[in-house]
Formats: structure tokens, sequence, C-alpha cells
């Protein structure tokens, strides 16, 4: 079953590794490595030159960690597959630093922001229009947990006093867990608070800040309301599916499950919602821009320059914003304005109940 290991690390480690590879070509062709250019400049023979060798580099670093792995891997790979997606995470941030910082001086230099003018465009009439899933869809995860807990309560005494809590690549189990209330109320737990997430994360979706290119008005508007329903839409499944897995681990307390399914289906179901997020990412990109639109009238405008705000090209840090949400400048989808107070608190409540719910509902 070592070749069940491999295909895990592959399925989960390969979606990642696209993604990272080709963000400088899914992002807004009004932002480069985290700097804000004008549009035109964006075709440019340098910048496309950069743009490919950072694809190259960061797609040869991915390979050399797949190599490495495959070579030392062999044993431990439960150990081993977290550590090199980690290092491979950091070795990619530090190869679009230097990306950043080569973007930022070629910037200073052609002094692209100082013969255009700047403009900041507001659609007063944004929010009124459809831009995610209604929140109630989220009623669906809401009631496969509460089935959840029913049956939980209802079956208890079927539950066996052992729990098996972990397996390895082979099926057998590593891990056990005692039955008592608490073990068994874990994962009833972790749906709601999972179903909570999933729907807070589609209202954000809503009260994202806008971000709308002055240089063509008309086309940006159309492009950002197809990119921010179609990821709502992604975020509901994503929530429903993960929900669904959990009750699978539930059931398997219950009614004898073969453990390779429930390796196998798990595996799939990340499959699944991996490769969707490329291809909504291909076919989308950032704040729509991979969407095909007829131009609009276009003039020589650019966004108001706020790199400054941007603290190492994908931070987000500006008391003066009101903003708590907005589009990440180099990947996809949206990122908190770290100099709000309300983002740091959000923070907190969404990683602290992920912490403390495993450990209290524990034996």
């Amino acid at each position: 079953m070592e070749a069940l290991g491999w295909m895990i690390f592959f399925i989960t480690f390969l979606p990642i590794a696209v993604l990272i590879i080709f963000i400088p070509y899914l992002t807004r062709k009004t932002e480069s490595f985290g700097v804000s250019i004008p549009e035109e400049v964006y075709q440019l023979r340098e910048l496309a030159g950069l743009r490919k060798k950072y694809a190259y580099v960061t797609g040869l670093f991915a390979l050399v960690i797949s190599i490495v792995l495959l070579l030392i891997g062999a044993r431990k790979q439960e150990l081993l597959f977290p550590g090199m997606i980690t290092l491979f995470l950091i070795g990619s941030f530090l190869i679009y630093y230097v990306f950043h910082l080569h973007m930022k001086k070629m910037k200073a230099e052609k002094k692209w922001d100082q013969s255009r003018p700047q403009k900041l465009v507001i659609d007063s009439k944004f929010r009124s229009q459809k831009l995610a899933v209604s929140s109630a869809w989220f009623l669906v995860p809401f009631m496969i947990s509460l089935a959840t807990l029913f049956m939980s309560m209802t079956f208890y005494k079927q539950i066996p006093e052992k729990m098996p809590l972990k397996y390895d690549f082979s099926g057998h189990v590593t891990s056990w867990g005692h039955k008592s209330y608490r073990t068994v109320l874990m994962l009833p737990a972790i749906q709601f608070y999972l179903t909570i997430l999933f729907t807070y994360l589609n209202s954000t979706i809503v009260k994202a800040k806008q971000q709308i290119n002055p240089a063509d008005p008309e086309t940006s508007i159309k492009q950002n309301l197809i990119f921010r329903w179609r990821w709502s839409f992604f975020n509901f499944v994503t929530g429903t599916v993960i929900v669904l897995l959990f009750f699978l681990i539930q059931l398997s307390f219950i009614v004898t499950i073969n453990p390779i399914v429930l390796i196998i289906v798990p595996i799939v179901a990340v499959c699944g919602i991996l490769l969707a997020a490329i291809i909504l990412s291909f076919t989308t990109g950032q704040g729509g821009s991979r969407v095909k639109i007829s131009k609009g009238q276009e003039n020589r405008s650019i966004n108001r320059e706020d790199d400054r705000h941007w603290k190492l090209g994908i931070f987000y840090f500006n008391p003066d914003d009101p903003a708590v949400w907005m589009e990440k400048r180099f990947g996809i989808g949206w990122t908190l304005n770290f100099a709000r107070p309300l983002s740091w608190l959000i923070l907190f409540m969404i990683l602290v109940p992920a912490i403390i719910i495993p450990l209290f509902l524990s034996s």
C-alpha cells in the first residue's frame, strides 16, 4: 500500500504546486508580483519573461521536492509529506519575494505610475446585485451536521468502546480512542463549526471591497460579479462535501465500513475539490480577469497607487481603509486588512475553535 501513500501526496501536492507556479498568469493584469502596474504594460516582453522565469524556477523547485521525497520517503511517509509540502510553500514564497523586489525596482525605473491619471472607481449599485449564493444554501451542511448528531446519540450504545481515530496508508489503525460522549460528539461539533465557517466565508465574498479597473470599469464590474459568484458556489460545495466526509467517518463507528473505503473516499473528494479549484482559477482568474467579456470603453487611467499598503506585496495594512476584506494581490481569493483590529478578531474566532474543539472533546 506504499503506492497509495505516494498517490495521496501527489494528489495533494501537485494541485498546490500548479496553482503557485502559475499564479502570475492568474492575477489581474494590473498587478505583477504584488506590485500595481498599468494594464497595457502587462504584455511587455520583459514582464512576460519574468512570469516565465518564475514559473520555471518554481516548477523546478517543485520537481526537486518530489524527487527528494521519492528518494528518502519510502519510510515514514506520513511524517515526511506535510514537512515537504511546508518546505515547498516556504521556498516558493522566497522565490516570489525575489521577483517582487525586482518588480518594484523595475516600476520605479520605468515610472509607470507618473505619466497616467490615477482613479478609484466605485459602483454604488454593486452591492444590490447577486454577488454570491444565498446563505440559505448552507442549511444543507447544517442539516447533515444535525443528522450526524442525531445518529450519534441514537446509536451511541452500538459504538464500540475503542474507536479507531487514525489509519495508515495500508488501512491499519494507528490511533485509538475510548468511547465517551465527548469523543462521540467531536465530529458533529467540528461539522457545526465548519458550517458556520463556510457560511461566514460566503458572507465575506459579498462584503469584500470592490476592486474595479478604472481603465475599463464596465468590463471589470461584470468580471468581478462572475468571479464572486463562482467562488461562492465553490465555497458552498466544498463545505458540504467536507461535512459529508465527517458524516461518513462517524457512520463508520456505528456500522462496519472497509478501512480502505475510509481512505479512498476522502482522497477522491479532496482530489475533486483541488481539481475544481484549479479549473476555476484558470478559467476565472483573480477578480474575474480571465473571464472573456466584450470590452467596454477604455481609457489610460490606472488604479490609485497603494503599493505602500501592501507589505511584501501580499499583506494589506492600511488603517485608513475601513474595508476588512479585499482581493489578494498575488494569488486567488481574498485577504484581510491587518491594520484593522476586527481582522485579528476574525482570525482569532476562526483559529481558536479549530484548536479547542478537538482538544476539549477528545478523551
